[in-house]
C-alpha cells in the first residue's frame, strides 16, 4: 500500500507529522495535501491524513480513498482540491451489469479505446473494477481542469463499460491492497496526453454518418435500451424536457412502437421530470413526433440531453442480390477477384471468355455481362488492385489479368459482401462509440472466414504475436486507415487491427502536435511518406514480428511517436530552408504577389499547415525589411560618397 500510496502523492505527504515547533517555522505548505480515507462511502465516514505512516495505520480500519488531494481536512469536495494526481474509473459488476467480466476482459477494453496501459487495476468484492492512470506529473486542480478531467473520465468510462454516475476527481475508490490488487506497473500517463487521446475520440464522433430507413427498421430496438437513453429516461428538468420529450417519441417511433403506447410510456415518464409537463403538451410532442418527417431520434441530442458519449448507424436494408434482376457492379467487383483468386491470383483469355466463366457468387446462372467486365477491370485498375496486360490485337488478343494487392482485394470484396449481407454480417444497429467496430476514419471491416488475405511469402512459418494487444483473436483490421501505412504493418506481422488502430493514432498525434489535423494526413502525399518512413526506423530499433525481435506495444509506439516528431520537424525546417532559398531570387513585385497568396491561404477554412503557412509569411516580412535596409543603406553610401568628392574638391581649391 505505502508503494503504492507514494508513487500516487509523491511529495503531497510527509514520512510523519511534524512537531509544533517545526510548523511555526516553516508555515504552510502549499505543497501538500489531504488524503481521505473512509470506512463507508455511502455515509461519508471519512477521516483526513497527510503523512505515509498515518496512511499505512488507517488502512487497516478504512476500506476507500481518495487518489487526488485536498488542501482542507474537514471537507471533501470539488471545490477543495489541490492536486489532481490519478485519472481513475469504477467498472461495477452489480445487477447482472459487466457479470463474468475479468481482467484480460478489461485489458482488451482498453486496448481496444485505444488508451495507455493503466498504473493500477483493483477487484472490488462485488468482482468490479477500480483502474487508476498515475499523471506523470500532479497538475494543480482549477475549475477548468476539473471539468475537462470530468469529461475525459465520462468519456474512458463509456468506453470500459464503466459507472459513468461514478464521476469527478473529489471520488473515493478502493485502498489497493496485496489481494485486491490484480495489476499495478510503474507506467504512468501525462494528462496532455489524456487530452490528445480524448480529442482523437472526439473527432472521430463528428464523423458519424446516419442513413435512417423510413419506418421501423431492425436494429432501432436497441436504442431504447442505451445507456444515454436510459438517463433521458430517468428524467430531466425544466428547460430540457421538450426536447426530450420530442426525442424520445421518436426513439419509440424507431424502435416500432404506435403513437398510443408511445404517449402512454411518456406520460409515466413524464412524472419523473422536475417539473412536470402539461399532459396536453406531451401528446403534442408525440403527434408532432408521429406525423413530421424524422424517422429517428437524433445523435446530437441525446448527448446535449444526457451528457454522455453516443452514436449509432443504422443502414437501410438492401434488396437481396439474389431478388434483384442486376447486380452492383461493386457486387461484380468481389466475384471478378474471387474468380482471379481461385486462378491462383493471375487469369489470362479474352475479355469474352473470361465474362463467359465469371458467374455471380449468389446465383451461378447468372454471367457477367461483358460490358460490365469492362467496367469491373477499369475500376479495379484504377484502385490499383489489378494490372492489366494485353497482347496481340482484335479477336485474338488475350488478355492478362493480375491481383497486384491483396489487402485492397480484400478490402472490396469484403465491402461487397456487407452489402449483400453475406460473410461478414451487415451492421444494422446503434454504436456506442466502445469502437470495437470503429476505428480512426473509418469502421472495422470483419476478417471473414477463408479470406487469403496472406502474410509475406517469407512467413511460411507460424509467427508468434508476442503484442499486449493480441489477448484473443486479431481483431478486424481497420477500415479507413491510409491502405500504404496499413500494407506497411501487415507486411511486418502486425496483423491485429487493434494494434494497427493504435499505432496510427500515435501517428495522428504525432502530426497534431505540430497543428495538422488527421484529415490532412492522408490527402498528403509526403506526410503518408514521412509516416512510412517513421515505421521503417522504429522496425530497425524495435524490431518486428516477422524477424521475431519485437519488443512489445509501448516501446514500439512511444519510438514511432518520438521519430514521427523528429521527422517532421526536419521536414518542415528543410521546406523552411527552401522557401527562404526560392525568394532570395524574386522580384518585389513577385515577392508581394507571394505574400498575398499566403495571406489568402490563412483566410481558407481547412489550412494543412497554418505554422509552416504563418513562418513563410514570417521570412517574406524579413526579406521585404532587409531589402529595404538595403536600399537604405545604398543610397545614404552614394550619398556621402558624393559629399566626400564635395569637400575634397573644396579642400583643394581651398588649398590652391
Amino acid at each position: 500500500m505505502i508503494n503504492v500510496a507514494k508513487q500516487i502523492y509523491g511529495e503531497q505527504m510527509t514520512e510523519k507529522s511534524k512537531k509544533q515547533s517545526g510548523k511555526q517555522q516553516t508555515g504552510y505548505s502549499s505543497r501538500l495535501g489531504w488524503v481521505f480515507v473512509s470506512k463507508d462511502f455511502t455515509k461519508e465516514t471519512t477521516k483526513a491524513v497527510r503523512t505515509y505512516g498515518s496512511l499505512f495505520n488507517v488502512s487497516k480500519d478504512y476500506t476507500y480513498f481518495t487518489p487526488n488531494t485536498f488542501y482542507r481536512n474537514d471537507l471533501r469536495r470539488l471545490s477543495t482540491l489541490r492536486w489532481i494526481n490519478a485519472m481513475s474509473i469504477d467498472i461495477d459488476a452489480k445487477n447482472g451489469e459487466n457479470e463474468g467480466m475479468t481482467l484480460p476482459d478489461i485489458q482488451e477494453l482498453i486496448t481496444q479505446a485505444g488508451l495507455p496501459m493503466p498504473s493500477l487495476i483493483v477487484q472490488t468484492p462485488s468482482k468490479g473494477f477500480h483502474i487508476h492512470w498515475f499523471l506523470e506529473q500532479s497538475k494543480r486542480a482549477s475549475d477548468k481542469l476539473i471539468a475537462h478531467y470530468s469529461r475525459i473520465q465520462t468519456c474512458i468510462a463509456e468506453m470500459l463499460k464503466g459507472d459513468v454516475n461514478a464521476i469527478g476527481p473529489e471520488r473515493l475508490f478502493r485502498l489497493p491492497t496485496d489481494e485486491n490488487t490484480v495489476f499495478h506497473s510503474q507506467e504512468r500517463v501525462s494528462f496532455d496526453e489524456l487530452c490528445e487521446w480524448f480529442q482523437l475520440v472526439q473527432e472521430q464522433d463528428q464523423q458519424e454518418v446516419h442513413t435512417y430507413k423510413k419506418g421501423f427498421c431492425k436494429g432501432y430496438e436497441s436504442l431504447l435500451k442505451h445507456p444515454a437513453v436510459q438517463k433521458i429516461l430517468e428524467g430531466v428538468n425544466k428547460g430540457q424536457r421538450d426536447t426530450a420529450c420530442y426525442t424520445l417519441a421518436l426513439a419509440y417511433k424507431a424502435a416500432g412502437y404506435d403513437e398510443k403506447t408511445a404517449e402512454a410510456y411518456l406520460h409515466n415518464w413524464n412524472q419523473k421530470n422536475t417539473p412536470q409537463m402539461r399532459q396536453i403538451e406531451v401528446k403534442r410532442k408525440v403527434k408532432s413526433a408521429y406525423n413530421g418527417r424524422f424517422h429517428a431520434p437524433s445523435a446530437k441530442k441525446i448527448r446535449e440531453l444526457s451528457g454522455m458519449l453516443f452514436s449509432y448507424v443504422i443502414w437501410e436494408e438492401a434488396k437481396p442480390r439474389e431478388e434483384r434482376t442486376y447486380s452492383h457492379i461493386e457486387e461484380w467487383e468481389s466475384d471478378v477477384l474471387a474468380f482471379i483468386r481461385s486462378r491462383g491470383g493471375k487469369v489470362s483469355g479474352s475479355q469474352r471468355d473470361l465474362a463467359e466463366q465469371i458467374t455471380s457468387s449468389v446465383d451461378r446462372t447468372k454471367k457477367i455481362p461483358f460490358a460490365t467486365l469492362k467496367k469491373v477491370i477499369a475500376r479495379l485498375e484504377e484502385q490499383e488492385i489489378l494490372s492489366k496486360n494485353v497482347s496481340g490485337k482484335g479477336r485474338g488478343a488475350s488478355t492478362e489479368l493480375t491481383i497486384v494487392n491483396e489487402l485492397k482485394a480484400y478490402r472490396t470484396q469484403s465491402d461487397a459482401s456487407k452489402k449483400e449481407g453475406q460473410t461478414p454480417s451487415k451492421i444494422n444497429g446503434f454504436n456506442s462509440n466502445t469502437i470495437k467496430d470503429t476505428v480512426v476514419g473509418g469502421t472495422a471491416l470483419p476478417l471473414s472466414t477463408g479470406s487469403s488475405l496472406a502474410l509475406p511469402k517469407e512467413t511460411l512459418t507460424p509467427v508468434s504475436l508476442p503484442t499486449s494487444s493480441t489477448l484473443s483473436t486479431p481483431a478486424p483490421i481497420p477500415g479507413n486507415v491510409p491502405i500504404a501505412f496499413v500494407s506497411a504493418l501487415y507486411n511486418r506481422g502486425f496483423v491485429d487491427g487493434r494494434f494497427i488502430f493504435r499505432a496510427w493514432g500515435k501517428i495522428q498525434l504525432a502530426f497534431k502536435a505540430f497543428g495538422i489535423t488527421y484529415h490532412s494526413i492522408a490527402a498528403t502525399d509526403d506526410y503518408l511518406r514521412l509516416s512510412m518512413d517513421a515505421f521503417a526506423v522504429t522496425i530497425e530499433k524495435k524490431g518486428s514480428m516477422i524477424a521475431g525481435d519485437f519488443q512489445g506495444d509501448e516501446p514500439f509506439l512511444k519510438y514511432l511517436f518520438g521519430t514521427l516528431k523528429g521527422l517532421f520537424a526536419n521536414y518542415r525546417s528543410d521546406q523552411l530552408t527552401q522557401f527562404v532559398e526560392e525568394i532570395e531570387g524574386l522580384s518585389d513585385i513577385t515577392l508581394s504577389h507571394v505574400g498575398m497568396e499566403l495571406e489568402d491561404e490563412l483566410k481558407a477554412v481547412r489550412v494543412v499547415d497554418r505554422e509552416l503557412v504563418e513562418t513563410k509569411l514570417a521570412e517574406i516580412e524579413r526579406e521585404q525589411s532587409a531589402r529595404q535596409r538595403r536600399r537604405h543603406y545604398n543610397n545614404h553610401s552614394v550619398f556621402d560618397l558624393a559629399s566626400s568628392l564635395n569637400q575634397f574638391k573644396l579642400f583643394m581649391k581651398t588649398d590652391d
